[in-house]
């Protein structure tokens, strides 16, 4: 997948360098997702020329010897100067075709090529560009452009859009919560789930997330509670966490949901969605 930067969201409209910085660092945490991802995060060829104040450009700040600049300068190098850069690989045709926004004729620039690419931008935060849903005209037609804004939100998106895997969504959306899914089997997964099931599932991870763990014990919906079949009928007893005491919770009146704690996090092992393990236990 193609994620260009958007240019056309820097032109000096930052007030200071450090309130550029804020927006950096929030955008930082997106880049690598992509990073992670392995999608393609591509620039123009002058992106390192963009204004962020009205005194400095992009190049101007990694220049700075801001102990907060210092910590990423690497990173902000890398983003300016090293490829890849869609210009390389150009798909929009200005002698062809004219591209429009607000207006605006926007012809070699991000924005343009997005809409010959996966018509995903990036933006730093600009008025002209606080839409998470953008359209530009391409030939007088309009084409939608997603412009990611915020990790969450992306998060969403690439999810919806089947851009990325059950297992990989719930990795990132939850990684800061009570629920870690690193040691999840495949076997007894997502793979597992059609696509309803998938969503009745990740609907119960997200009001699980939000719960303190008193919540958690003491709701009557999730019925968490510990897994305690005979040795004969143990799903773990085979398994590197037969020494761990095994906990499941409710998904659904069929399905349920195995795993252990471990301090505040609820490591997922397994899913259930036919009752046969958890009626043993």
């Amino acid at each position: 997948m193609d994620i260009l930067i958007n240019e056309l969201s820097l032109t000096g409209q930052f007030e200071d360098k450090e309130e550029f910085l804020e927006n950096l660092e929030k955008l930082l945490h997106i880049i690598k997702l992509i990073e992670l991802l392995n999608f393609n995060l591509l620039k123009d060829y002058t992106f390192f020329n963009s204004k962020i104040t009205t005194t400095e450009n992009f190049i101007d700040i990694t220049k700075s010897k801001d102990n907060r600049i210092r910590r990423i300068k690497s990173f902000l190098l890398k983003l300016s100067n090293d490829p890849p850069f869609w210009n390389d690989t150009k798909l929009q045709n200005c002698g062809v075709n004219n591209y429009f926004y607000n207006s605006m004729d926007i012809c070699d620039t991000s924005l343009a090529e997005s809409s010959e690419r996966n018509k995903i931008i990036l933006s730093f935060n600009h008025r002209n560009f606080l839409d998470e849903n953008i359209t530009i005209q391409r030939n007088a037609l309009d084409t939608d452009i997603y412009n990611i804004l915020q990790y969450e939100h992306y998060l969403d998106y690439l999810f919806y859009y089947s851009l990325i895997t059950p297992l990989n969504y719930c990795l990132y959306k939850f990684t800061n919560s009570n629920l870690d899914f690193s040691l999840l089997d495949n076997k007894y997964g997502f793979a597992l789930l059609n696509i309803t099931q998938t969503q009745e599932y990740i609907d119960s991870f997200i009001g699980f997330s939000i719960m303190s763990w008193d919540d958690i014990k003491n709701s009557d919906g999730l019925e968490y509670k510990q897994y305690k079949p005979n040795k004969k009928d143990d799903w773990f007893r085979k398994t590197i966490y037969s020494s761990k005491d095994i906990y499941k919770f409710r998904i659904t009146q069929k399905y349920r949901c195995f795993g252990y704690r471990d301090m505040d996090k609820f490591f997922i092992l397994r899913f259930e969605i036919d009752h046969k393990k958890s009626d043993k236990g």
